[in-house]
């Protein structure tokens, strides 16, 4: 990729030998003799990259340098002097610069030098772009993602929010399903009321009956009071039934006359009580699959099932990984706190992670790595083990889940090996299909239909930034 860089300096010769070096290195390079001139080009045009004497008369390299980090000009800075002094270096470093070099500029370490600023500037500024759009089009509620499936689950609960329609989201552990429901209640007319949450899945059958029906005192031993349940605590507002699937059938049948009828009786009362509940169920299993073992009722799946919600996991939305990184950076460090960027190899490590915990388990590894780390940069070494392994021996393989079949679980690698492999060509190709098909040896056609199979959208690839741009 060819970049722009701003080459300062008052002597002739010493631009020329400069902008010889950087324009065999395949860059875009301009010349100016003084500092006042420089600054009036940066404010002109976009530059990547300013390479600037220390020394000048008027406008000197330090002032240049001071007055583009006071105007956050998104460039990378290099201060070039005769003298070599390490005072300057010092100040230079303080006052933001990227390098420091002394003449007689050796063009090997010049290459190199402008080579490293120029990767690592481009991070900054990637960096920069995803903590902008954590905050801004790509957050809605408390979710942040740039992946079409996602997107379209946001559109899905600005649609379903105003109803009252019974909504089932569903999902892996830690994909964010009660963030859905919370958006649902929050998009809603109900956002003023209640949003009340049971986990059907931590308390036994009795337990969990009076947890969301209540109990009269004297209902059983130890009921020394009146409770009131969740269906109570929650009328006129939102309940979620958080695991659903782990309902016990009994119960389930309770249920079910509740969600047609809105009443109920406590346990051990006789009065019939009437709410006005907006349900949204959430589980991590198949339930048409608990229906064929005898383990739900089919009609009370119907009744949950008006409005599905898949949630997919992370591993299958990977573009998701650095947005979400910079947004539970941001979220955890505190204002203005430390650290404020992650690294190249850190960002690299957390993106080639397969993540069994999904989005939960990389928001406890962000506020892991943040206690950890010292400095302004989360490094690959402030992350946990098994998502930066400190040896290849450690390193994490796929997840195998052997409950499942060998077919199904053949099947799913292929299909996130093929989604991967196309996401990493199109972040190359800048979501050029045609490039796409070159470089896959198919056809322009079967590389579109695999596109809309894996619903995967080629104009979010021509942004600079995705998984891909951290793979080797």
């Amino acid at each position: 990729m060819t970049r722009n860089i701003l080459v300062v300096d008052d002597m002739e010769m010493t631009r020329q030998h400069l902008e010889k070096i950087l324009e065999a290195d395949g860059h875009a390079v301009d010349t100016v003799r003084d500092g006042n001139e420089a600054w009036h080009r940066l404010r002109s045009r976009p530059y990547h990259l300013v390479v600037t004497d220390l020394r000048m008369p008027e406008l000197s390299g330090l002032e240049l340098l001071k007055l583009a980090r006071k105007e956050s000009l998104p460039i990378g800075v290099i201060l070039l002097t005769a003298y070599g002094e390490p005072e300057d270096a010092l100040e230079a470093m303080k006052q933001g610069a990227d390098d420091f070099l002394t003449k007689p500029i050796d063009s090997e370490r010049l290459s190199m030098i402008v080579k490293r600023t120029l990767e690592r500037r481009q991070m900054i500024d990637e960096l920069e772009q995803l903590r902008r759009q954590s905050r801004g089009v790509f957050h809605f509620q408390a979710m942040v993602s740039r992946s079409p499936r996602i997107r379209r689950v946001f559109e899905l609960i600005e649609r379903v929010g105003p109803t009252a329609s019974t909504v089932l989201v569903r999902g892996e552990t830690g994909t964010g399903k009660e963030l859905v429901a919370q958006a649902v209640h929050a998009a809603g007319p109900r956002r003023a009321r209640p949003f009340v949450v049971v986990n059907c899945a931590v308390l036994n059958d009795a337990l969990l009956e009076s947890e969301l029906f209540g109990h009269e005192r004297g209902a059983f031993t130890g009921a020394d009071r009146r409770k009131v349940g969740r269906f109570e605590q929650a009328d006129g507002g939102t309940l979620l039934l958080d695991e659903v699937a782990d309902i016990p059938l009994p119960l389930q049948a309770k249920l079910l006359r509740v969600l047609q009828s809105d009443t109920f009786e406590r346990l051990g009362g006789s009065e019939t009580i009437k709410v006005d509940v907006r349900i949204v169920a959430s589980t991590n299993r198949s339930l048409e699959t608990e229906i064929k073992q005898g383990k739900f009722r089919q009609d009370l799946f119907y009744r949950l099932n008006v409005v599905p919600i898949d949630l997919p996991p992370l591993r299958e939305r990977t573009e998701d990984i650095p947005l979400l990184a910079m947004h539970f950076l941001e979220k955890h460090r505190g204002p203005g706190g430390n650290p404020s960027e992650i690294a190249t190899e850190a960002m690299r490590a957390l993106v080639r992670y397969s993540w069994p915990g999904n989005v939960r388990e990389l928001e406890n590894a962000i506020k892991s790595a943040i206690t950890l780390a010292q400095g302004p940069e989360l490094k690959r070494e402030d992350l946990p083990d098994p998502i930066a392994p400190r040896s290849p021996a450690t390193r994490v393989g796929p997840v195998v889940d052997i409950d499942r079949s060998l077919k199904d679980l053949t099947e799913d690698l292929v299909t996130r090996v093929e989604r991967e492999y196309l996401m990493q060509l199109l972040t190359l190709y800048k979501g050029n299909v045609a490039r796409c098909a070159r470089h896959s040896g198919l056809s322009r056609r079967s590389v579109t239909q695999k596109l809309i199979r894996h619903e995967l959208d080629r104009k979010n690839f021509k942004q600079p930034f995705g998984p891909a741009a951290y793979e080797d």
